[in-house]
C-alpha cells in the first residue's frame, strides 16, 4: 500500500514535469504594436494575430471578446499584467491579453519577447496545468529557460489548444 501510495504521487508531481515544452520564437516581420509588461519582461504582439487569434476563439463558439480588438494597427499600446488571475483590470486589452490571446499566441511562437536587460529571447518554455473534463480553460504560465523566471501567466481556453494560427 506504501508503495502504490509514492508511485501515486510521483505520477501526479510528474505530470507538470512532462507538461513542459520549450518553444522556439518565430521571427516576427511585422512591428509589433502591443507591449505586455509583466514581472520585468516586455511580451510584444501583433495586432495583425490578436486578431487571427480572435477570429479562431469565435470559432469555437466563444463570442466574449469578438472578432477583432479594434486597435489601430498605426499605434502602440502597452499594458501591465500581474501573476495570477485576481486583479482588477483598468483596460479591455488586460483581460482580451490574459484571459483570451496572450497564452494561445506564445504557445504558437507569435510573439517578440525581451527580458530584463532588454535582450530578444529565441525560446521559451511552458507549463501547462492538465485540462480536466467538462473545464473550459487551463492555466499556462511561460518561462525564460535561462533564468526560470516567469514572463507570462495566462489562461488557454481548452478549444484552442489544437488550433493553428498559420503562417505569416
Amino acid at each position: 500500500m506504501k508503495h502504490l501510495l509514492l508511485l501515486f504521487i510521483g505520477f501526479t508531481l510528474s505530470a507538470r514535469v512532462f507538461a513542459q515544452r520549450t518553444i522556439q520564437l518565430r521571427t516576427m516581420w511585422g512591428r509589433p504594436q502591443v507591449h505586455v509588461l509583466f514581472e520585468g519582461y516586455v511580451v510584444s504582439f501583433r495586432i495583425k494575430d490578436i486578431n487571427k487569434a480572435l477570429l479562431l476563439l469565435n470559432e469555437t463558439g466563444d463570442h466574449t471578446y469578438g472578432t477583432s480588438c479594434g486597435l489601430d494597427t498605426a499605434g502602440d499600446y502597452l499594458i501591465e499584467l500581474y501573476p495570477g488571475l485576481k486583479m482588477e483590470y483598468l483596460n479591455p486589452l488586460q483581460p482580451l491579453i490574459q484571459k483570451a490571446v496572450g497564452a494561445f499566441l506564445l504557445g504558437s511562437g507569435h510573439a517578440y519577447v525581451q527580458n530584463k536587460k532588454k535582450r530578444q529571447l529565441k525560446t521559451i518554455t511552458n507549463d501547462m496545468e492538465p485540462i480536466v473534463g467538462g473545464e473550459r480553460e487551463t492555466v499556462i504560465k511561460f518561462y525564460d529557460p535561462k533564468s526560470g523566471k516567469i514572463l507570462f501567466y495566462g489562461v488557454l481556453p481548452a478549444d484552442m489548444y489544437t488550433k493553428d494560427i498559420g503562417l505569416d
